[in-house]
């Protein structure tokens, strides 16, 4: 039977790291540290050579940071956090793509360098929402300018940023220079964040004999679950353990950051010596895993289920009871010589559970099962659980008396398989502590036994059902079903549709890729023609049944197509529209062309208005009206479209009058809301007219215009415009 240790709190407590801790100091030579992972297992996973034609950053790869600084990165305006002097643009003049090179350059054409008055440019490009990583290789040959006020770097942040700031995101400095704090020949790595709410940082330097500037040098991280470590050439100068009690920010995905900083706090001021313009070169960024199998079943506890990897309690695992509320039992196992078994001690509840030494990714579990036996008396009303390495819980519940997730309650051994669908919450799965949590909160007394658990379905895609349009009215003739379930490729599957009071069933052959649709038909019902009844307010469900019994449900209410008025759609049913050409057409600003045509295929039908936004500056495109229109019926309505854009973009969409009265609802870069997910892809926006502060619809020439302040090379597209009351 397996030792049982004591915990203190009745959540997850984190145990310190007992891996072996590295401690830097400044050295002129390096420290040969042996590393713990054979270079021959990683695998180059991303690169940029710049080699692209275009003397623009590859925009698939790039995106930029403009301004003085912005909030979470800054304080607003305030020089990125950091006193900086420099104002960030995406323009060519600052950076670009030349000879195989990405070339960051910062300039004072006036020669007259000031803090944040416009007299220097530099520029500041990231991957966020394009690419990031979590653990590996990363590394970058890069040239940095030596002159007096100058800040390169070479970093990464927490992709998280957006919903908890810095320096909780946590931060990577690969490579900082500074001739004004460390003298031309020393590079800098820097580690950032979090620790019982105060801002937290390890850093050590390395000076070389000649200038960094005075050629390429490779900066490079080494970053895993339990340390990072931070070289210049292949030399070691930074070696740090990562505690996962207080440094959980480093079991998170970064995102690249290259810049040339001027001024600031580690900047400096440019004095008289300082040479216009000052260039940052960068040759190439390649980035490293390890190479890993594809892991199916994982193994938490047991003895004899094969699995393609584990954990083990007392090697890099542990047993936990909470606040003793158990005692070792005397159940045996189910299966091998080891088995959880316990018996309460008279606590008024109990609670423990299995936490890894180290942060656990089981994010390929995503789609997967967590399978176990268990033996407990079935008047005993207990809950499963995961805790991530936030400290955040998720639980399910297996009531008294009751079959749940396959385990039948007769007090015996029972098999109980969950969904991590089902459990995960808002957990990240890519970093979980406790990987299977017990507990029982209503004070049950009695002996139990818990064994054989395992997580199995790694890697299995998400199956999914849906139907293919948002809106059906009565005067539809059907609508398309489309299902997605690898796990059945090649087989016809059979999907449940039901009206609220009829039910049919109708058969949908899948592809190879397990992709598939079917055709149900608006009438009576019928279920040997695939036909249901509809009307107008009924809402139509689909229910499909996976091979791992995994339930999947869509629904669609069937509209009353008078109350929804076409803006620019094709297929969606409104009782009445605009017409391009007749009584609309599509404009660009009123008084410029700002954009070119885009490329974005139609969410919808056959039309789209799909656009390239310029480099720089403003730009704004929508639908006007050849006629004033009253659209007063439809106040407490919605204003509905789908749109795709990258999420980085900043826009606004707006509702004018026939005298330029306007009307609008601002999207920050990042920022989702009225449904809109922030993923680059197609994604539905609902949003009320009430929240269009003094909006009146009576005298409407643009009922649909969408805009933006600044410029970024985005590609857009908007699709299915429509009003509804």
């Amino acid at each position: 039977m397996q030792k049982l240790k004591t915990v203190s709190k009745v959540k997850c407590m984190l145990i310190a790291l007992t891996a072996l801790v590295f401690w830097g100091c400044d050295i002129t030579e390096p420290r040969l540290i042996e590393d713990s992972v054979p270079s021959d297992r990683y695998v180059l996973v991303w690169e940029e050579n710049f080699e692209q034609e275009s003397s623009f950053p590859n925009p698939d790869y790039w995106s930029y940071h403009t301004g003085y600084g912005t909030r979470p990165y800054g304080s607003g305006n305030d020089g990125w956090g950091n006193d900086e002097w420099q104002l960030y643009t995406n323009s060519q003049d600052n950076v670009r793509v030349e000879d195989g090179k990405m070339i960051i350059s910062a300039q004072c054409p006036s020669g007259v360098p000031g803090k944040r008055n416009g007299t220097v440019t530099s520029a500041r490009v990231h991957t966020k929402n394009k690419f990031d990583i979590r653990y590996g290789r990363i590394q970058a040959k890069i040239k940095v300018p030596t002159g007096m006020g100058m800040w390169p770097a070479f970093w990464m942040l927490g992709d998280n940023i957006d919903e908890l700031g810095w320096p909780k995101c946590g931060e990577i400095d690969i490579m900082e220079g500074s001739p004004y704090l460390m003298g031309p020949n020393t590079t800098s790595f820097a580690l950032h964040w979090e620790e019982n709410g105060v801002h937290t940082y390890a850093s050590e330097r390395l000076e070389l004999k000649n200038p960094l500037s005075d050629d390429f040098h490779i900066y490079e991280v080494e970053w895993d679950q339990r340390r990072i470590v931070g070289r210049i050439n292949g030399m070691t100068y930074f070696v740090k353990a990562i505690d996962p009690q207080n440094m959980s920010e480093f079991f998170g995905r970064f995102f690249l950051i290259l810049n040339l900083a001027v001024g600031g706090n580690m900047g400096g001021s440019p004095d008289e010596t300082t040479e216009w313009p000052q260039n940052m070169y960068v040759d190439w960024i390649r980035v490293y895993q390890i190479e890993t199998e594809p892991v199916e079943t994982f193994g938490i506890f047991t003895d004899t289920t094969p699995v393609d990897d584990r954990i083990t309690p007392g090697l890099n695992a542990e047993i936990y009871v909470w606040e003793e509320t158990l005692a070792a039992g005397n159940t045996p196992p189910y299966e091998g010589p080891n088995v959880l078994s316990f018996i309460t001690t008279g606590k008024g509840w109990f609670g423990g559970g299995i936490m890894s030494n180290y942060p656990l990714d089981l994010s390929d579990f995503e789609n997967g099962f967590i399978n176990f036996m268990i033996k407990i008396p079935a008047n005993v009303t207990f809950e499963i659980g995961l805790i991530d390495a936030l400290g955040r819980e998720s639980y399910v519940e297996f009531p008294a008396n009751e079959t749940a997730f396959g385990l039948e309650r007769n007090g015996e051994w029972g098999r109980a398989v969950i969904p991590v669908s089902e459990i995960i919450g808002d957990l990240n799965l890519g970093m979980l502590d406790y990987v299977f949590v017990f507990i029982e909160r209503r004070g049950a007394e009695c002996e139990f036994a818990i064994d054989d658990i395992y997580y199995s379905g790694g890697g299995i895609p998400a199956t999914s059902v849906e139907f293919s349009s948002d809106l059906y009215s009565v005067d539809s003739d059907g609508a398309t079903i489309k299902v997605s379930d690898i796990g059945s490729a090649n087989n016809t599957v059979i999907v449940s549709v039901s009206n609220g009071t009829d039910n049919i069933n109708i058969n949908v052959p899948l592809d190879l890729m397990g992709n598939g649709s079917g055709k149900i038909n608006f009438g009576e019902t019928d279920d040997e023609t695939d036909t249901i009844f509809i009307d107008e307010g009924d809402v139509l469900t689909l229910t499909y049944t996976d091979l791992f019994g995994v339930v999947k449900t869509s629904s669609v209410t069937i509209i009353f197509k008078s109350d929804y008025f076409g803006i620019f759609t094709d297929l969606s049913p409104v009782g009445d529209g605009l017409t391009l050409g007749e009584d609309s057409e599509i404009v660009d600003t009123w008084f410029a062309v700002t954009m070119d045509p885009g490329d974005i295929p139609p969410y919808e039908g056959e039309n789209v208005l799909t656009f390239k936004t310029p480099a720089s500056g403003s730009w704004g495109a929508g639908i006007k009206t050849d006629q004033p229109m009253n659209f007063s019926d439809y106040s407490a309505g919605k204003i509905n479209f789908m749109i795709k854009i990258p999420a980085n973009a900043d826009f606004r969409i707006t509702i004018l009058s026939s005298t330029f009265q306007q009307w609008t609802i601002e999207f920050g870069a990042h920022e989702a809301k009225y449904g809109l997910v922030r993923n680059g892809e197609w994604g539905r926006v609902s949003i009320p007219f009430s929240a269009f502060a003094g909006l009146n619809l009576s005298n409407i020439s643009y009922p649909f215009f969408i805009q933006g302040t600044t410029g970024g090379n985005w590609e857009f597209a908007v699709d299915d415009v429509y009003y509804n009351k």
